[in-house]
């Protein structure tokens, strides 16, 4: 008989209720830091510039995905975990 898998950990109630970073809040915090890089004479192109954040708001997607995926339950994955403890509470 094989081990089921193991159920993973449900927040607790009073968890925060939207874990992500929204893609606007990591460009909007990228933007934030290269202002006062440059603001504070760090010699920064405008085409360095503006590939820093291209950079940024490329991988800011994967960054939200990764965070989310370990953060937030599917129905199905809820429905599988009722089943799996018979509805009494297990969760």
């Amino acid at each position: 008989m094989s081990t089921p898998d193991p159920l993973p950990q449900v927040p607790e109630p009073g968890a925060p209720k939207e874990p992500l970073l929204t893609v606007g809040t990591i460009g909007s915090g990228v933007t934030a830091v290269l202002a006062l890089l440059v603001a504070f004479a760090v010699p920064l192109t405008q085409a360095q510039q503006v590939a820093i954040l291209g950079v940024a708001l490329f991988g800011a997607p994967f960054l939200v995905a990764a965070v989310g995926r370990s953060r937030v339950f599917s129905p199905a994955t809820v429905r599988r975990m009722v089943q799996r403890t018979g509805g009494q509470g297990g969760l």
